[in-house]
């Protein structure tokens, strides 16, 4: 492969977490995160204020008023679960200890979280999904005015995956997979091209006009299947010194946008470029990049050329 291919890589993790920051709710905040666990064994019993520092902590905002506060498991609400998990078989198998307590004016209190999962084998393969929702525990009430109390609630989520990993890991470990049978022995060349007086108002075939195209070079003896397109723009890519992303990556159209290679051979990629012709657009120097994937979308690999264009004054 060669050195400007990219190919995006993920590691999973035993846990990720994620919204540490204070949820907030009408009289109560939580410092919390929402958990997701991976290859958890049948048989775990873990404190996750002990094993990974993560304590449940409720905050009355409340200057005023004292607040009785209970935390409670409970199923997710189907709508809202992240595809590939299934409810929980007993929201039991997550407690918190205390589970309730009353907290003054400004008050915080911190409960301990334990995820206690039965010894059994069957459960293995299974994504589960529980919210825990920590919510005042006042009765309904009329208050003055004739209107009701209501209670303040904040929900957070946990999710598992019992004996192997998450259902978005399993997901970049097949495509990591399959990738490896694809053919990624190609190349788009030049990696870079620096076209001057680029003039405005009108379409310009680089090619014919500043004799500049790609060419895709397949050097292997399987054929690939590929995706050619402008960006705006990529986070890991930067222009050069004196040069900025082009406003519109839409400026730039290439053909085909679809390409087949077979084996040991090259195609040619063409482009063509219109700018509009306004003020701001004269004596610019743009960067447009154009990125190569394979036409398969699930597999993680972009392949870029810059294109650097000088419009006139």
């Amino acid at each position: 492969m060669k050195r400007n291919c990219r190919t995006a890589v993920s590691m999973a993790l035993i846990m990720s977490c994620i919204s540490a920051a204070p949820t907030e709710a009408i009289g109560l905040a939580m410092r919390f995160v929402d958990v997701t666990l991976e290859n958890v064994a049948p048989g775990t019993h873990v404190n996750l204020r002990v094993a990974r520092n993560l304590p449940l902590v409720v905050i009355n905002q409340d200057p005023d008023k004292s607040a009785n506060v209970l935390v409670e498991a409970v199923p997710p609400n189907p709508k809202e679960m992240k595809e590939g998990y299934e409810p929980i078989p007993d929201p039991n198998w997550l407690k918190t200890v205390p589970s309730q307590f009353v907290l003054g004016p400004k008050a915080s209190a911190a409960s301990d979280v334990i995820l206690d999962v039965p010894n059994d084998p069957k459960l293995i393969g299974h994504h589960y999904e529980v919210i825990l929702w920590v919510h005042t525990n006042e009765q309904r009430r009329i208050v003055d005015g004739g209107g009701v109390l209501f209670q303040a609630g904040l929900r957070s989520r946990f999710r598992m995956s019992i004996g192997t990993l998450g259902p978005a890991s399993l997901q970049r470990e097949k495509a990591l997979k399959k990738l490896e049978t694809i053919n990624t022995d190609f190349s788009v060349n030049p990696p870079t091209i620096f076209i001057k007086n680029v003039p405005v108002g009108r379409p310009i075939d680089l090619k014919l006009e500043k004799k500049a195209s790609l060419k895709v070079v397949n050097e292997a003896d399987d054929p690939v299947d590929l995706k050619v397109h402008p960006v705006a723009s990529d986070p890991n890519v930067s222009p050069e010194s004196g040069y900025e992303y082009a406003p519109d990556p839409k400026w730039l159209i290439v053909t085909p946008e679809k390409v087949h290679v077979p084996g040991n051979s090259i195609r040619e990629i063409k482009m063509k470029l219109t700018i509009p012709d306004e003020p701001r657009y004269h004596g610019k120097h743009y960067m447009f990049l154009v990125q190569t994937t394979l036409a398969d979308d699930t597999l993680p690999l972009f392949y870029d050329n810059r294109i650097y264009i000088d419009t006139p004054p």
